[in-house]
């Protein structure tokens, strides 16, 4: 230790990582993920659901989003709040009138992604949840982006490609 400002920065991460290993409890959407429990959704939907994250964030050699349980994820998020899994109810059945199911999903997906109105943003809806919750899991976060929050990181330089300077 060379001087004080070395001494804070010390004591700051310390206080930094035992507050965050304080903070990660299992929160209940990762429990009813863990424990693959629907809470809102009927199992039809559910298995809806899982098809949709999983097009949205497929399986490559890393895990996709339905081998992260997204499907549970936003099951609980519907859970927690009635309005908005009621619409989620609602813009699961648009989607399976549109034969997601039986049609090429990526194809449905990609048409909604370009569209507007209604489709546009089920889409919308759809895809924020699931990054949402991809990102939020094991799989997300150190499978796929290699982030395990156990590195102490003086200076963050940001974005380095260039278009985004």
């Amino acid at each position: 230790m060379n001087s004080r400002r070395d001494l804070l920065q010390i004591g700051a991460a310390l206080t930094v990582g035992t507050v965050a290993a304080q903070e990660h409890h299992a929160s209940d959407n990762e429990i009813a993920a863990a424990k693959k429990v629907a809470r809102f959704f009927k199992p039809a939907e559910m298995d809806l659901l899982a098809k949709v994250v999983d097009q949205i964030i497929p399986r490559s050699d890393t895990p996709g989003a339905a081998d992260a349980n997204v499907h549970y994820f936003i099951d609980w998020q519907a859970h927690t709040n009635p309005k908005r899994g009621a619409q989620l109810r609602k813009d699961l059945a648009w989607i399976a009138k549109q034969g997601f199911t039986t049609g090429d999903q990526v194809a449905l997906l990609t048409k909604w992604s370009k569209s507007t109105g209604e489709p546009k943003r089920i889409f919308q809806a759809m895809k924020e949840l699931t990054i949402d919750g991809y990102y939020g899991t094991k799989e997300g976060l150190q499978v796929e982006l290699g982030w395990n929050a156990n590195t102490f990181v003086r200076e963050f330089k940001g974005c380095t490609h260039k278009e985004h300077a």
